[in-house]
């Protein structure tokens, strides 16, 4: 019973957020160039190079595709979560909210889980369309298969994005209470995405001479996986303590 309270709040939830222009397009584009890049990323090289050229671009850009497929995949989380309170205040629909019979636990998962079903939803059905997408585009030109995502890249699609989303979604819901407006809140979400793209990006940028080293990239992908649980845990702690109506009465 309490789930489904929680989903009748994440959908109104993304009913709201759909209404607005910038939600909307986060999306499309989302959706739309994370599996375009990674396909160009991937498969390009491939109609190009041939020998050790070929697999040292794809060395390169193998985790370098997978770490821009997840942020493509987290971006919309900032967007709509950023609406969680102040959204809410700027929309007048805060104090109706905290008049429903809801608990606060049911509030606060309504509105984590609008922000986790549709950026979840854009995380698989990317990964799924730039492996096809990949393959197709390399058997149709006769080319070497290459598959995507590789052991790596699909830790950090399967493990660590979800985790990072998580922890993007109660960072930004802490920030929607300390903010006066919504824009507010979104122009601090892109200081929030560089926090996590700098451990994913992190292999790239330091491999001397531009020749990755496997071990760095799993080491990496562990940072970024230590960095978003440890964050996570933090800004729950305090999204649990601060989602309260005691609280939220004073945006009102």
């Amino acid at each position: 019973m309490a789930q489904s309270k929680s989903m009748l709040v994440a959908l109104a939830d993304i009913r709201m957020a759909l209404k607005l222009k910038m939600v909307k397009w986060s999306l499309v584009l989302s959706a739309a160039f994370g599996p375009l890049m990674t396909i160009g990323l991937v498969a390009g090289p491939v109609l190009v190079f041939t020998g050790p050229e070929l697999n040292l671009m794809i060395a390169i850009l193998m985790p370098m595709a997978a770490a821009m497929l997840a942020m493509f995949s987290v971006i919309p989380a900032t967007m709509i979560s950023a609406n969680a309170l102040v959204g809410e205040r700027e929309q007048s629909t805060l104090e109706p909210l905290l008049c429903t019979p809801l608990t606060d636990r049911e509030l606060l998962w309504g509105k984590t889980l609008s922000s986790v079903l549709i950026c979840g939803a854009i995380l698989v059905l990317s990964t799924l369309a730039s492996t096809i997408g990949i393959a197709a585009v390399l058997l149709g030109a006769g080319k070497q298969l290459i598959i995507f995502p590789d052991l790596p890249g699909l830790f950090m699609l399967a493990v660590v994005a979800p985790i990072v989303l998580f922890a993007v979604v109660s960072l930004m819901i802490i920030i929607s209470g300390k903010v006066q407006r919504v824009y507010e809140a979104y122009q601090m979400s892109g200081a929030i995405i560089l926090i996590f793209m700098i451990p994913m990006m992190a292999p790239i940028i330091f491999s001397p001479s531009g020749v990755v080293d496997p071990s760095m990239i799993w080491m990496w992908n562990f940072v970024s996986f230590l960095l978003a649980v440890v964050i996570a845990v933090v800004t729950w702690a305090i999204a649990f303590k601060q989602f309260n109506r005691d609280s939220m009465v004073s945006l009102v």
